[in-house]
């Protein structure tokens, strides 16, 4: 007999004509969108009460919510409620190597980072070499190369070596695996099937790997015995792993870990989100000045009229215009952010110059990650996940 929660799925409704899965989004997602796959997947929409929670515990509300880039959540109430009584929690989150990462894969990091900051978490940071193995056309050869670049790219952001957990699968494919099989005994595939879509044509690999992936969300406390929460920041096509987890982990005498979830950073062209296929799609962490330039006024998608004359008189729409949402998401000034979009929206800013601003921003940005990132490159280890270190 299958879970009950398999019912709030929804893909018979706007996840299935959207192919939202952790693997494929295609098609372009309206906000009317997103919220109805958050209820359809049985996740709550934050609201102004839960947003003063997070003002209160953080001492301040990351942009990210008040512009609603995470506008979804799973018991985070609940977390939030114990972390004021005097309970800790820690952060889990994660990266499949499947290729160079682009902006958008970084939005959750940069969340997460100002999380474990404001609340001095543990993070737990997921490197899934072994999915892109099973569900991707990829040599592990390649998928290593990817992982070690991949990692260096998510330290530049400057998360702290003392509390950051680097867990590579097949490095840590042991300790792991030991607690991916206490779930596993509680997925059938009947239920494998209904949640991702398998078939009979999929590897086995497939059908295991959501054990894997739900361990970090109770590893902690499985190693040191402390009775932690978990917050696990992620985007929505992501939602399907973790709700296999929180079925199955209180079956296995640990608490449901709890979540908030993003919306994608969209694609370059307008349409779907940034793709590592596509390199055209988004803008990439190695892209030097001139390329982002190229890419900004050859590809970005507008939200600015036909001509100056009609941009002038009628102004644009900042919500569908790639240039201020990706502006948006990287500038911490929220007074500078609000000035732009009230005089892109009237029309003081032409599309050009829209572009320029966040071509500027986006180069700013990438310099100083490259920088960070040669800083980091020699001190890897230190952040690697280890029993001891976790201990502590």
């Amino acid at each position: 007999m299958q879970s009950k929660f398999i019912e709030t799925l929804g893909y018979a409704d706007v996840a299935q004509e959207k192919q939202i899965t952790p693997w494929e989004v295609q098609g372009e997602l309206t906000d009317t969108d997103y919220q109805k796959v958050a209820r359809e997947f049985g996740a709550k929409i934050i609201d102004p009460e839960l947003t003063e929670m997070i003002r209160s515990a953080a001492g301040e509300v990351h942009p990210y919510i008040t512009n609603g880039t995470f506008f979804a959540h799973r018991d985070l109430d609940m977390l939030l409620s114990d972390y004021r009584s005097g309970k800790r929690f820690y952060l889990y989150t994660g990266r499949g190597p499947s290729g160079k990462m682009h902006l958008g894969h970084l939005i959750p990091f940069i969340f997460t980072k100002w999380l474990q900051d404001r609340f001095g978490a543990d993070l737990l940071i997921q490197i899934t070499d072994d999915e892109k193995f099973l569900f991707r056309d990829l040599e592990m050869e390649d998928i290593r190369k990817y992982t070690e670049e991949n990692i260096l790219d998510i330290l530049s952001l400057g998360f702290r070596p003392e509390n950051t957990h680097i867990i590579v699968d097949s490095e840590q494919a042991g300790i792991l695996y030991n607690q991916a099989i206490r779930v596993a005994r509680h997925i059938n595939v009947s239920l494998a099937r209904d949640v991702f879509g398998f078939s009979d044509s999929d590897n086995v690999g497939k059908f295991f790997f959501t054990s894997m992936q739900a361990v970090p969300a109770f590893l902690i406390p499985a190693l040191t015995g402390r009775d932690e929460r978990c917050l696990i920041p992620y985007a929505i096509d992501q939602d399907p792993h973790f709700l296999v987890a929180r079925d199955v982990l209180p079956k296995i005498g640990y608490r449901k870990p709890s979540s908030i979830i993003s919306k994608f950073m969209p694609a370059l062209k307008g349409s779907g989100k940034m793709s590592s296929s596509d390199p055209n799609s988004g803008i990439y962490l190695d892209d030097d000045p001139k390329t982002v330039r190229k890419k900004m006024m050859k590809y970005a998608f507008s939200g600015g009229r036909a001509t100056a004359e009609e941009q002038r008189k009628f102004g644009a729409v900042p919500e569908i215009d790639f240039a201020y949402n990706i502006y948006k998401l990287l500038e911490p000034d929220q007074g500078k952010v609000r000035k732009v979009y009230e005089e892109y929206r009237r029309g003081a800013l032409l599309s050009g110059e829209m572009k320029q601003i966040a071509t500027d921003k986006i180069n700013e940005f990438l310099e100083e990650l490259r920088a960070r990132r040669e800083e980091v490159r020699s001190e890897v280890d230190a952040y690697r996940f280890s029993i001891d270190k976790v201990m502590r």
